[in-house]
């Protein structure tokens, strides 16, 4: 069913040279929108805004690196090298599951709509067009994306819910008072 799906997407690719454009840069730069949104949230200055760039920052690390654990653990071979793919970016060497692009979107996204449900939700659905873009771009199974997305988005929920304990917490206010000594964060709350 994966295979099939994936065909089904990817043979969308070719068609329309406008919608392959479109496609292209989303699946290769789109990700960059949800780092500058964390940079915009950090630089307001804002100790609640600062606390949740941090916070998702962190998720994001953490499902990458345990997505890279499970891309080692059993390297996948990316769809253009099992299949008939037409592939519209450039092949890399890795592994295909989980996606790293779904991962990284996804851990952003969710941290985000934790604390601004509106914004959190367009990130989401920016976060979904990056999968599809991945599968129609001939990069990526639906699974990867799937997979990459509930890493993603498990490892946020995961981290704002260890933040809340005691010792979590008392060590992020810690953090960001010496931040603001050194006037690099706003006053903790």
């Amino acid at each position: 069913m994966d295979a099939s799906l994936f065909e089904m997407i990817n043979h969308l690719a070719g068609k329309v040279p406008w919608l392959d454009t479109v496609m292209i840069l989303s699946a290769k730069y789109l990700l960059v929108l949800f780092a500058v949104t964390l940079i915009i949230f950090y630089l307001t200055f804002q100790a609640r805004q600062q606390r949740l760039a941090i916070l998702a920052g962190i998720s994001t690390l953490v499902a990458l690196g345990i997505a890279q654990g499970l891309a080692f653990l059993d390297p996948r071979p990316r769809p253009y090298l099992t299949h008939v793919a037409r592939l519209l970016i450039e092949r890399t060497n890795d592994p295909s599951f989980p996606s790293d692009h779904a991962t990284f979107c996804f851990a952003i996204a969710t941290m985000i709509w934790l604390y601004h449900r509106r914004l959190g939700s367009g990130l989401l659905g920016l976060a979904l067009w990056v999968g599809f873009s991945r599968i129609y771009v001939g990069t990526h199974y639906p699974t990867d994306v799937i997979g990459g997305a509930a890493l993603g988005a498990a490892v946020s929920l995961i981290i704002n819910y260890i933040a809340g304990r005691t010792m979590p917490r008392l060590f992020l206010d810690r953090l960001f008072l010496r931040l603001h000594e050194w006037r690099l964060a706003a006053k903790p709350e």
